[in-house]
């Protein structure tokens, strides 16, 4: 069993463009994790301001969440979700590639 992206595609012609096909696709997943990791390590661990006096001796404790993590989390994620596209199409054309040259040696 394979597990790297694109294991079904065969080319004889562009082999280095499934490989950057892969290469592509697995930076993608991994910017989608870095962000989920990084939004959530804001959200749990972000600092929390000083507690504020309100009236009738009331007191509201206001959490800033690290805005820094949270724009990073969805630079990260924009390019992960950027990087799935450019790699399924460069798998797309691959494929095409495969077919239109009628060297199919999947039969």
């Amino acid at each position: 069993m394979k597990f790297y992206p694109f294991s079904n595609i065969q080319t004889n012609n562009l082999g280095l463009l499934l490989f950057a096909a892969r290469l592509i696709a697995i930076c993608g997943c991994l910017a989608i994790v870095v962000s989920l990791l990084s939004a959530g390590y804001g959200f749990f661990f972000g600092k929390t301001t000083e507690p504020t006096q309100l009236e009738n001796g009331l007191m509201i404790l206001g959490a800033d969440h690290s805005p820094g993590f949270y724009a990073f989390a969805g630079v990260t994620f924009s390019f992960g979700i950027v990087a799935f596209v450019v790699s399924g199409i460069l798998a797309a054309l691959i494929s095409m590639e495969n077919k239109f040259t009628g060297k199919n040696d999947t039969q």
